[in-house]
């Protein structure tokens, strides 16, 4: 009986071991949100969405690809003249630090902005052009919206192998 219940434990610690190293991104999730130059009052609206994976971050704590990055509901290209995301290693869970981007969307508008997640109304920080005829669409402020961060999904394998092994344990009481 003893030997059984060292094997179900040891064969359960393995199976959830063989898991956790088998996809390990976290990924943090912000909406953007955008204030324009032409608006008299100050009310930020959710213009886009950016998804990072930490399995790409540097020991500085940058990103210089996207796992996600939409604007107006529209997916922007995955190649940018300029990108990079900075996350604090001590404290994911507070979501993107800053952010810096030039990036492309169907190949005739562009979108370009900084966004500091200490100080979001420091000036205009974003411009919208139109590419086909060079012309300025929009401009104002960016700023970090609502964090989710997605937890390593072998957390929730060793989750499930304790919560099995209780319920195994329980059975052969």
């Amino acid at each position: 009986m003893l030997n059984k219940l060292i094997l179900n434990a040891f064969l359960s610690i393995s199976l959830a071991l063989s898991f956790t190293g088998a996809a390990n991104a976290t990924l943090i999730s912000q909406d953007i949100l955008f204030d324009s130059a032409l608006d008299t009052v100050d009310e930020f609206e959710v213009i886009g969405n950016i998804t990072i994976s930490l399995d790409t971050i540097d020991n500085w704590g940058m990103v210089s690809v996207w796992e996600s990055f939409t604007f107006y509901g529209y997916e922007a290209d995955t190649s940018a003249d300029l990108f990079s995301a900075f996350v604090d290693l001590d404290n994911i869970s507070a979501g993107i630090e800053s952010l810096d981007f030039d990036v492309t969307l169907f190949s005739s508008l562009s979108f370009s902005g900084f966004i500091d997640g200490y100080d979001p109304t420091a000036g205009f920080t974003y411009s919208f052009f139109d590419n086909a005829d060079a012309s300025l669409v929009t401009t104002g402020t960016l700023a970090f919206g609502n964090t989710t961060v997605v937890p390593t999904p072998a957390t929730l394998v060793l989750f499930l192998t304790a919560v099995a092994g209780l319920a195994a344990r329980r059975k052969n009481s």
